[in-house]
């Protein structure tokens, strides 16, 4: 990654957000915690203890404030995203998971929402090839409707548009959708460069609803497009199935040490706890905690007794049994439930997340780049956290002050600024501004008397303050304006309805009146 991550990145995003419709004054809030060892990613898996490689993990916390032009009394969050990178360095691969995406509904009249802008604008930032953490980058996520993810009591508001069980699904889908046809545009070479010989980044996209069929899904995914809307035609393909049966899957799920030094493909098939992560607050993550436990459970029984028919064959007996047969001086550990991915995703159709009635998707993307060997080792040593597992044989991986690491902030910070978000109350706008206001001191606080070195090692002396600016307003917190034309009024729905029949005369409707029969004279 580059040197000036954090730096970077909020340029970045801020770069992108100039181009929101309307005039209002932002503030940007850029969290980002250091690299740390990770555990819980593959908590089941069967690759022993020894041979288990190293997995890295960093939290993103972005948070977005708008107020009128010049008014900046009336700050108010608008936007939040948080978002979990993972590093796996033996396979040069990265799952961006999304953890939630909110808003508060504050938008400042005429003015954009920035939720899209923002959560797009983050993940060509983990896709584009400067600043991508590693060759293979899957994005994943799980779409599930609620009133709110982030901000407490939102949707009391009435500016909030809570979007439905489908119309999110929908929503998420575009977005992807869009984040792969700008990275295609901004990629791939124009016909008639020297560089067309290259070859493209490849792009896979899936997609699954639980309980749906591939006719029922696209059948809803199609009615969720808003009226008068049209269909826009992309060269993004999506495959309504789940991600794992990719040939490049394994990369992205855990093997040996000894198998991934050796460079050479394994033929056997991953099981489901080496190859499916687990999330926080992800449903798959909980049936395979499950799953777990129930496999630790009949390990740990006492040995049924064998069948009769079993025991009538003297040959099995004495196989078994006989004096001469060898005893196992040590028990034969039990290995992972042999369950296929098939079966696994055909049982989630039954879990309350994915049966109550609602419709939830799973999204996965993966972005597949091939590298040269002579410049991945140039190119992405410096983004890639992998340097970073080599520094582990000193027991250091947090005190080692890295380029990478600077501008971060310690990981129990972020932490505790997404208890204190928890806590605060957005169901007016009184409230969400008090509650705006209550945050961003909390940040400052908490940010105060940090350094470059401090963030990375929290036992560090942090009594040498930042030269030049605090830390705050030097790598985490960015002001900034836009004043771009507004958005167009949205029209009523009767409004909508006469624009549309004002421009052809309306068709004469006939009604046909019942005739009664005459009754004949007396």
């Amino acid at each position: 990654m580059p040197a000036t991550t954090v730096s970077a990145l909020r340029a970045h995003l801020v770069q992108d957000l100039k181009a929101l419709a309307g005039s209002s004054d932002l503030v940007l809030h850029v969290l980002v915690s250091p690299h740390r060892k990770c555990s819980g990613l593959f908590p089941h898996t069967t690759i022993p203890q020894k041979q288990r490689p190293k997995l890295l993990q960093q939290d993103y916390l972005i948070l977005i404030s708008q107020s009128p032009s010049n008014d900046s009394s009336a700050m108010c969050l608008v936007s939040a995203v948080e978002v979990v990178l993972y590093s796996l360095p033996t396979t040069h691969a990265s799952l961006v998971y999304i953890s939630k995406v909110d808003s508060t509904g504050q938008v400042v009249p005429g003015a954009g929402s920035p939720t899209a802008s923002l959560v797009k604008s983050l993940l060509r930032w983990f896709t584009q090839p400067s600043t991508r953490p590693s060759p293979l980058v899957r994005i994943q996520l799980f779409a599930r409707a609620q009133n709110q993810y982030l901000f407490p009591n939102s949707s009391d508001h009435p500016g909030k548009r809570v979007l439905t069980d489908v119309k999110l699904c929908r929503w998420w889908k575009d977005v992807l959708t869009d984040l792969v046809e700008k990275h295609k545009e901004d990629v791939n070479p124009p016909e008639g460069d020297a560089a067309a010989s290259t070859t493209p980044a490849l792009w896979q996209c899936f997609y699954l609803f639980p309980s749906l069929s591939l006719m029922e899904a696209e059948y809803m995914l199609k009615n969720a497009k808003s009226s008068g809307q049209p269909e826009v035609a992309t060269s993004a393909t999506w495959v309504y199935s789940h991600p794992y049966a990719s040939p490049h899957s394994r990369s992205f799920g855990i093997t040996s040490r000894s198998a991934a030094e050796g460079g050479s493909p394994i033929e056997s098939v991953l099981d489901i706890f080496d190859q499916i992560p687990t999330f926080p607050d992800d449903p798959k993550a909980r049936f395979l905690h499950e799953l777990a436990e129930t496999d630790k459970a009949e390990a740990n029984a006492p040995a049924r007794k064998k069948l009769k028919a079993r025991h009538s064959d003297p040959t099995e007996q004495e196989d078994e049994g006989g004096e001469g047969s060898p005893k196992p001086s040590t028990p034969i550990p039990k290995k992972a439930p042999s369950i296929s991915q098939d079966e696994f995703w055909e049982r989630m159709t039954f879990r309350q997340e994915c049966s109550s009635g609602a419709v939830t998707g799973f999204f996965t993307v993966d972005l597949i780049t091939p590298v040269p060997a002579s410049t991945t080792t140039q190119d992405h040593s410096a983004r890639s956290p992998s340097h970073l597992e080599e520094e582990e044989s000193t027991e250091a991986l947090g005190s080692t002050t890295s380029e990478a690491e600077v501008g971060t902030i310690p990981a129990p910070m972020v932490a505790r600024i997404m208890a204190s978000l928890g806590n605060l109350d957005f169901g007016s706008t009184d409230k969400a501004k008090h509650a705006s206001q209550l945050l961003t001191e909390s940040i400052k606080g908490l940010s105060n008397g940090l350094t470059e070195t401090s963030a990375v090692d929290p036992t560090a002396d942090s009594s040498m303050a930042a030269e030049g600016e605090d830390y705050y307003s030097k790598y985490i917190a960015s002001s900034f304006t836009v004043n771009n034309p507004p958005l167009p009024a949205r029209l009523a729905p009767q409004e909508v309805a006469n624009g549309a029949s004002s421009s052809a005369a309306a068709p004469a409707v006939n009604v046909l009146q019942v005739r009664k029969k005459k009754r004949p004279a007396a």
